[in-house]
């Protein structure tokens, strides 16, 4: 006789913290980017925890032709749903370097 495993499926309506980093070019507005960053998560009805700004660094390679970006840490808050759509609307942006997304 078989056992049938059943994984936990996800529910919907569970908010999580998650950490999203982002690197721009130099040559952005340093307050356009977080401005611009903070707008995308209320767009998609992300709550903003907190915004930390690493500032410019030297990167690890060249990213487009670039060797130093200004580094930006937010902590967000909200469901998986909604960061995914997030995600897809960062990798529309064509002024941004890199990002990253974790969940807390």
């Amino acid at each position: 006789m078989k056992t049938k495993t059943t994984e936990p499926k996800p529910t919907k309506g569970v908010v999580h913290q998650y950490e999203l980093v982002v690197i721009y070019p130099t040559t952005e507005n340093e307050i356009g980017v977080e401005k611009a960053i903070t707008e995308k998560c209320k767009k998609r009805a992300l709550k903003v925890e907190s915004v930390d700004k690493w500032g410019t660094k030297t990167l690890g390679y060249e990213i487009k032709k670039q060797s130093r970006g200004y580094y930006l840490k937010l902590v967000i808050e909200g469901e998986a749903e909604t960061i995914k759509l997030l995600e897809k609307d960062l990798q529309m942006d064509d002024k941004m370097l890199r990002f990253l997304i974790i969940r807390i």
